[in-house]
């Protein structure tokens, strides 16, 4: 790991910072699964590797402007509730120093969430007390089955279940919608997807084309050109009522311009998600 935290050089204001924190881990067997080249330098165990690296980089996006925090992994975050446990606690501590942020967010595939009250029970409520507000909740498809199918996995839990226990800890959801060719690649399936999120109680919705491990839009999987053309109209049209964007180069932007920061398992500091 880093002896120091160093901000990659640019003119731009930090505006997030990503930690990626637990072992790795997954409940989902994704064909596509960007987090796949981090798992190696994952802890085995579930704490935080280096918790003064995780200090000194929160305190330092901080100082740059930096005021949303990411809860992230390359596996899935609820399965290293203790890393996501000690962050929080970290997040307390350095409030004293000034340091505070004014979203947090965890991503999710919300299978446990959907699978396990207990642990919903326990750690949810937990995380709210601590400053989390929202669960960026990964979204391939409205049906249980085309979703297991997606994440290779034998059963889906309800979305409305996860949607009601991610709801009943008072925590808000963003839904992030996997435009592709094998679940939604047409405006009409779009729209009624975007849909059926608003009557599931979804706070707001973030879509774009499923990307390779180049972190650019696989040509083979994404929606054609042409149906994300139609999908971009009908969200400039739609989108506030609807409170759904479809996220575009735009970001990547933000992340390779420094605006946007992940720290990784390995203690590199980037603005590239993918092969950093």
């Amino acid at each position: 790991m880093h002896e120091m935290t160093v901000l990659p050089t640019c003119e731009n204001a930090v505006k997030s910072i990503a930690i990626f924190i637990g072992t790795g881990a997954c409940n989902a067997r994704c064909s596509h699964c960007a987090g796949l080249p981090h798992r190696k330098n994952a802890p085995r165990e579930d704490r935080l590797p280096d918790e003064a690296l995780v200090r000194r980089t929160l305190a330092a996006s901080h100082a740059r402007g930096a005021r949303a925090l990411s809860i992230s992994s390359s596996g899935e975050p609820t399965l290293s509730p203790r890393s996501v446990t000690r962050l929080f606690e970290i997040v307390d501590e350095i409030r004293s120093e000034g340091i505070t942020f004014a979203s947090i967010h965890l991503y999710s595939n919300g299978i446990r969430i959907g699978q396990e009250q207990e642990f919903c029970e326990r750690y949810l409520p937990l995380w709210r007390g601590h400053g989390l507000d929202t669960i960026y909740l990964t979204i391939h498809a409205l049906d249980e089955r085309e979703n297991a199918r997606t994440y290779g996995v034998a059963s889906y839990p309800p979305l409305p279940l996860v949607f009601a226990r991610i709801q009943d800890a008072d925590l808000r959801v963003r839904a992030n919608m996997m435009l592709s060719t094998c679940t939604v690649h047409t405006l009409e399936s779009f729209i009624s997807s975007v849909e059926s999120l608003c009557r599931l109680g979804a706070d707001r919705i973030a879509a774009w084309p499923i990307r390779g491990q180049d972190d650019r839009p696989d040509l083979a999987l994404a929606p054609s050109p042409e149906e994300i053309a139609r999908i971009r109209e009908w969200v400039r049209e739609h989108g506030v009522a609807y409170k759904t964007t479809l996220l575009g180069e735009e970001t990547c932007i933000q992340y390779h311009s420094g605006q946007k920061l992940t720290l990784f398992p390995d203690g590199t500091l980037s603005s590239t998600w993918c092969n950093h």
